[in-house]
């Protein structure tokens, strides 16, 4: 598991749709925890602890800069191991729901798709932290 979370100030996202007639609309976030999520493959066999561990540092951070806003956004590009899409779906949502459980707002990317986006990352080295576990 990898994750890259940001303190972003703000964060606005916009599907980069190629030939498909579904639409999706822009998002746009306030003040937010930002989290890319590259599940690998060796996340498959101890579920349970990566969404866990996933979710511990995750409330950890919103703690450290005192955001209860959180975005999950599936980014595949962080390492060269990659868990089958499914389960990288599942676990964001699973994750999400447990954020939501502890009284964080969360809003998630829509998964498996590319996006144009815009953000404004915080100044503190705490706004940027990177974990793997």
């Amino acid at each position: 598991m990898r994750l890259l979370m940001f303190h972003v100030e703000e964060f606005w996202y916009k599907p980069h749709l190629e030939d498909t007639k579904e639409s999706y609309k822009d998002e746009s976030f306030g003040e937010s925890v930002l989290v890319w999520i590259q599940s690998e493959e060796k996340d498959e066999e101890d579920r349970v602890a990566v969404l866990r561990k996933m979710v511990k540092n995750i409330k950890w951070l919103c703690k450290k800069v005192d955001c209860d806003n959180v975005i999950l956004h599936s980014f595949a590009h962080l390492g060269k191991s990659k868990s089958d899409p499914e389960f990288a779906d599942n676990l964001i949502a699973e994750t999400a729901a447990r954020l939501l459980e502890r009284d964080i707002d969360v809003s998630i990317v829509p998964f498996g798709m590319f996006n144009e986006f815009k953000m404004h990352v915080m100044g503190p080295s705490l706004a940027k932290v990177f974990k793997s576990f």
